[in-house]
């Protein structure tokens, strides 16, 4: 009896799209049905350890000065050598191959993002590919904020640490918004081969069953025996996904002529769709409650605490309420990371001073991040008990003191060359010519930690310094020089609005002519981020009529409906709303 032909199967898309979880489902299913089925990228980990730490050149922030050619050469290097280690060995007759990107991810980042010549790309991937292309592409799109936010709760659910970023992140998220256009053209010049499925509008099970029926053709095709349909969804049924009545409530909202009642009843239909969430999307409702510290929002961290105690905990930080502090307490010992976290910029309230002493022994590095600025004796006692345990963070603390105990500690762990990077960090608003004696020695090995510590500095030469980095790492940049107006500000905003979303949170407030001009350049790109730029504090009427506007064009998305509700609340003046860090809520704005 004649084997079947092999099938090789590749999923791409962008950073938080699904298509891990999606391609390990299918290939679990294939495998338990007794097919060979090979994954090349299990559970998101290189087969090849080349591959591998090939992988981790390209995602090294300190290499900075990385040319686009040469980081084109290493994408492909990674690819080649999982094709001959792993992918082709495998190919098998019978069996099947799942990859988890392929060369279609260095064509999207090298030349729709990166903008290399689309020929020079391709000359150099046809040397690794050697006439191996996939069978079928499943392309799994999701719209940048969707991916933006999964990453972000993913992120939380995982405990990873803030502030972790790879080359990559040092451009913006338009540079994964770039890699996204580039893989929906290439799904459009050769449709046969790729299956686009839209896994934002889409149930998880929908998505699978697309995909599915997309592999039995080719299980026909190539001779494979009938295998059981999965039947993970119904599709002749409405996507579940879209059932949200959303758009039609945020309709009836906009046409409320009173523009009072209208702002009064953004924030009602708000916190209906979170009330809606916490049944089917809890993780994204504490995500989305983040920053409110009302009794509604209160509410919805009851319905979910259990099911979500590290989301709960992490949408705790900046809130100063009684009400916040007893959810501090009960999350203490199950969640103490976030809730350690959470404790920043609480220098002198009592309970949150005691629970810095109790968490101290538990996660001291969590604390000392916590007292980052805090220059009371409170603080600085802590630091001392905690020094030895969590010695890079309590570094990090430091960031913006310059007094005589915070150079002290700097300069010990300077001399043993010991945690330079959060050094760096933690000369942060320091503008003096000590600091910059550290930075100029540090520049070549730890610029983007380097350029980290420019954040609030206003002298020519930290300018110069933003000036020379922009073009390789905006988002850094932007960053670094917050709200100021200084021309030269803006100049770097122009050069950096492309990838870096951050430009608009460094408008925040802003009125003037050049921060509209910037905000309607860029509210078709990022309308969330362009309307939280006006700041809650704006209740002008032009403010407003821009709100409107961006929801009337934007009528699904609720995460602009929470920019106006925030507005509502401050209009109303029953709210302290805090514009939160930009480690946190800006993430994903």
């Amino acid at each position: 009896m004649t084997s079947p032909d092999p099938i090789f199967i590749d999923f791409e898309g962008i950073d938080g799209s699904g298509k891990t979880t999606l391609s390990n489902k299918i290939a679990d299913y294939l495998k338990e049905r007794g097919i060979p089925v090979h994954h090349a990228r299990d559970r998101g980990v290189f087969r090849s350890k080349i591959s591998r730490a090939i992988r981790d050149l390209t995602r090294d922030p300190s290499f900075l000065r990385m040319t686009d050619v040469t980081e084109l050469l290493l994408y492909v290097a990674r690819d080649a050598q999982m094709i001959d280690e792993y992918i082709r060995p495998k190919l098998e007759p019978g069996h099947i191959v799942f990859s988890d990107r392929y060369l279609y991810s260095a064509v999207t980042h090298c030349h729709h993002a990166r903008g290399l010549p689309r020929e020079m790309v391709d000359q150099v991937v046809e040397v690794a590919v050697r006439g191996l292309w996939p069978d079928l592409v499943v392309y799994c799109d999701v719209d940048p904020l969707t991916s933006r936010i999964r990453k972000k709760i993913q992120k939380v659910r995982d405990h990873r640490k803030s502030g972790d970023f790879g080359r990559k992140g040092l451009m913006g998220i338009g540079f994964r918004e770039e890699m996204r256009n580039g893989f929906l053209d290439l799904a459009k010049e050769d449709p046969d081969r790729w299956l686009v499925i839209d896994n934002a509008k889409s149930t998880i099970e929908e998505s699978l069953q697309k995909i599915y029926n997309r592999i039995e053709l080719i299980l026909q095709k190539k001779g494979f025996q009938d295998i059981p349909n999965p039947h993970w969804a119904d599709l002749s049924q409405p996507s579940q996904a879209e059932t949200s009545s959303l758009s039609t409530e945020v309709q009836n909202l906009l046409a409320i002529e009173d523009s009072e009642t209208r702002i009064e009843q953004s924030k009602e239909v708000f916190f209906k769709h979170l009330n809606t969430l916490t049944e089917t999307q809890p993780g994204q409702a504490a995500l989305l409650v983040t920053g409110f510290d009302i009794p509604e929002s209160h509410e919805i961290r009851k319905k979910i605490i259990d099911e979500e105690p590290a989301m709960v905990a992490f949408s705790l930080k900046g809130l100063k309420s009684e009400e916040s502090l007893a959810f501090r307490e009960q999350l203490a010992d199950v969640e103490p990371i976030f809730i350690a976290r959470s404790l920043s910029g609480m220098s002198t309230i009592p309970k949150a001073i005691e629970l810095r002493e109790k968490l101290a022994e538990k996660v001291p590095d969590q604390i000392a991040m916590a007292l980052r600025g805090n220059d009371t004796e409170e603080a600085w006692a802590l630091r001392e008990r905690i020094r030895k345990e969590a010695p890079a963070e309590v570094l990090l603390s430091l960031r913006g003191i310059d007094t005589e105990p915070a150079w002290k500690l700097r300069n010990k762990q300077y001399k043993k060359r010991r945690y330079l990077p959060q050094l760096m960090e933690s000369l942060g608003g320091i503008d003096t010519e000590q600091a910059w004696e550290i930075r100029k020695e540090l520049a070549e090995e730890f610029m983007p930690w380097v350029l980290l510590s420019l954040k609030g500095l206003k002298s020519d030469l930290s300018w110069e310094w933003r000036q020379a980095h922009v073009h390789r790492a905006p988002k850094l940049i932007v960053k670094s020089f917050g709200r100021s107006d200084d021309p030269r500000a803006w100049e770097l905003r122009k050069a950096a609005m492309k990838y870096a979303k951050e430009v608009l949170d460094s408008i925040s407030g802003l009125d003037s002519a050049q921060a509209w001009e910037l905000r309607a350049a860029l509210s078709t790109k990022w309308p969330n981020t362009s309307v939280s730029s006006l700041g809650a504090g704006n209740q002008s009427e032009r403010a407003w009529k821009f709100r409107w506007e961006q929801l009337e064009a934007n009528k699904d998305n609720l995460l602009l409906l929470k920019h106006l509700a925030k507005a509502a609340l401050r209009a109303a003046e029953d709210d302290e709303i805090d514009e939160l860090d930009d480690e946190d809520e800006n993430d994903f704005t």
